[in-house]
């Protein structure tokens, strides 16, 4: 039969399932998902699969949907089928959930699929959408304000998901049970115009086929087509562009370069911003993509935005930042984390600091066979510092002495560019008699208790930040 011949191309066409699979068919006794289990039943062997059938009973209609669950079941005993059935009220659990009966019905249904198809081993769930299905799902995408992900609409695998029948009609189907003899079970309720799907297909395609053009749905098939290829493409180019830049995935703060951001395609620039929003478990609108992206593009540093799922994008010396906010702020949008702390640290010991990194100190007559020095490893001259220091973190008012003067320590790590939200976690060392700060930990030494011809001892201190 010309159904059964284009189902099999159209199956290893899309490599629906692999040799010896079991194919879970959700089959509720309408026409489409009748059909689509005796097509499977029929070819169960020309495609090397195992068939099973699954049907729900949701309790909506009452003893319409005992019928149906009846009917299914003998048609399986019929033709020797492995048949497992689920009941539920959905009328009384999408009450107490604040669903709707659609939404409700779909994910106790989704739910009772995928149990069954664990129960057998990870099978492949085949549901019976086909090419009327794809086309109001498309046009419900575009009325809803859809990118191309959207446009794809139904697509014939994903995950253990398939959909064998997107090359077919409801009017194929409906004639092949007719070839077939069978009498498949009618729901009255497809026939209401009670949610946006069946407005959409009883109300609004008709007028779309009659006033502007008859072959809408074949049209909208094709976008469909069109751009599941399309949207493939992208995501293959935006998870390109996440290894180029080294975005390392994160559920807290995510970021990359804003120069190399800003060298992607216009398209991909927008598929990453929506990356690193999932990633901190939030989806960002059209406008809001935008918004991120503008700000990137203007590149000050300092400046930020919120997005929703509580998420900010801020600029920072070249890099771009979409993180969580914090909870609370202080001055100049510094996060107040908690009070000042002071960690004594005594020589030949560490501390692990609280904000994470740990600090080492030790004592050494010479520096020959020390180093080698950095920003992260210094040494103090100890008859101007002592053998123990004090660890703090920053301030209001915090002051360095340097060679020459003074500075705010706010305008050394602006200088030093040290990202905003970065500042509070600097260690500082200080001088535990006179309270002034030796070392930014990991930025510089001050003009306090350096080292000079003079010295007899030296304090050697390392700085290992968090990992």
């Amino acid at each position: 039969m010309e159904l059964e011949k284009a189902l099999i191309e159209y199956w290893r066409e899309h490599e629906l399932t692999s040799a010896g699979d079991t194919v879970v068919v959700a089959c509720s006794g309408g026409p489409d998902s009748l059909a689509l289990l005796n097509l499977l039943w029929r070819l169960q062997e020309e495609l090397s699969v195992r068939v099973v059938a699954a049907h729900y009973e949701h309790g909506i209609r009452g003893a319409e949907s005992k019928a149906d669950a009846d009917f299914v079941r003998a048609y399986c005993e019929n033709k020797s089928i492995p048949f497992l059935m689920e009941a539920g009220d959905i009328p009384a659990i999408s009450q107490g959930t604040g669903e709707s009966l659609e939404t409700c019905a779909r994910r106790m249904r989704y739910d009772f699929l995928h149990r069954v198809a664990a129960q057998n081993n990870g099978a492949v769930i085949a549901t019976a959408h086909h090419a009327d299905d794809q086309a109001e799902t498309v046009l419900m995408h575009i009325l809803r304000g859809s990118g191309i992900k959207g446009l794809g609409g139904i697509l014939p695998k994903r995950d253990n998901i398939i959909r064998p029948l997107l090359f077919c009609t409801k009017a194929d189907l409906v004639a092949y049970c007719q070839e077939q003899g069978l009498t498949p079970r009618m729901d009255a309720t497809n026939d209401l115009a009670d949610c946006t799907r069946n407005k959409i297909r009883l109300e609004l395609l008709p007028i779309l086929r009659e006033q502007y053009n008859s072959n809408i749905n074949n049209n909208l098939c094709n976008l469909a087509e069109m751009a599941g290829a399309e949207e493939e493409l992208l995501q293959d180019l935006c998870g390109q562009a996440v290894s180029k830049l080294g975005i390392e995935p994160s559920s807290e703060e995510i970021s990359c370069s804003v120069e190399g951001f800003l060298a992607q395609p216009l398209a991909v620039q927008r598929r990453l911003i929506q990356y690193m929003a999932q990633q901190l478990g939030s989806t960002f609108s059209f406008v809001h993509i935008e918004s991120l992206r503008k700000l990137i593009q203007r590149h000050v540093t300092g400046t930020s935005i919120n997005l929703p799922g509580d998420c900010q994008g801020r600029i920072s010396y070249n890099i771009v930042y979409l993180s969580k906010k914090p909870s609370v702020l202080g001055a100049n949008n510094a996060t107040i984390k908690d009070t000042p702390l002071e960690i004594r640290l005594k020589a030949f010991s560490e501390v692990h600091l609280p904000r994470g990194g740990v600090i080492s100190a030790k004592l050494t007559d010479s520096l020959l066979a020390e180093g080698p020095f950095s920003k992260d490893c210094v040494y103090f001259d100890v008859a101007k510092c002592g053998t123990e220091v004090v660890i703090c973190y920053r301030k209001p008012g915090d002051k360095l002495r340097l060679a020459v003067g003074h500075k705010k320590l706010k305008d050394l790590l602006v200088d030093e560019k040290i990202p905003r939200d970065c500042r509070d976690n600097i260690p500082l060392v200080m001088n535990k008699d006179t309270g002034e700060i030796i070392w930014v930990a990991g930025v510089r030494q001050t003009a306090v208790a350096l080292a000079d011809e003079n010295t007899k001892q030296y304090l050697i201190l390392s700085y290992r930040e968090k990992e």
